[in-house]
């Protein structure tokens, strides 16, 4: 549960960065009411855009890989090129991309709770 909680954590931190990237009138007023109102520029956040995709597909990447089944990080790696695409492409890419992401952490905690907790 504790790495599903960190995928999850994850994906939502980037999907806070792409609200923001996108202009969600939310998300920029969140930033500037605790007074990060400096991340508002793209120059911060598509880093840290990319940098927190790359945290959850190396998330899913351990947990897959602990499982036996690469499927779901494939499915998600995909979801986060489609997500970082987007951004400069379509604003239904990236969410298409970040659901593809959720989905496939959520197939790979249900892989993870198949498989048998010791083979001794």
């Amino acid at each position: 549960m504790k790495e599903l909680f960190k995928q999850c954590a994850s994906v939502a931190g980037a999907g806070f960065a792409a609200a923001c990237c996108l202009g969600v009138t939310a998300a920029l007023s969140v930033l500037a009411a605790i007074g990060a109102g400096f991340l508002i520029n793209d120059a911060f956040l598509i880093p840290l855009y990319l940098g927190l995709l790359a945290l959850s597909v190396w998330l899913l990447y351990r947990s897959a890989r602990s499982h036996g089944n690469l499927a779901p990080f494939r499915a998600g790696l995909i979801g986060a090129l489609v997500a970082f695409a987007g951004v400069w492409i379509s604003a239904a890419l990236v969410y298409a991309g970040l659901a593809a992401l959720i989905a496939s952490n959520v197939w790979d905690y249900w892989n993870g709770r198949r498989v048998p907790a010791c083979s001794c």
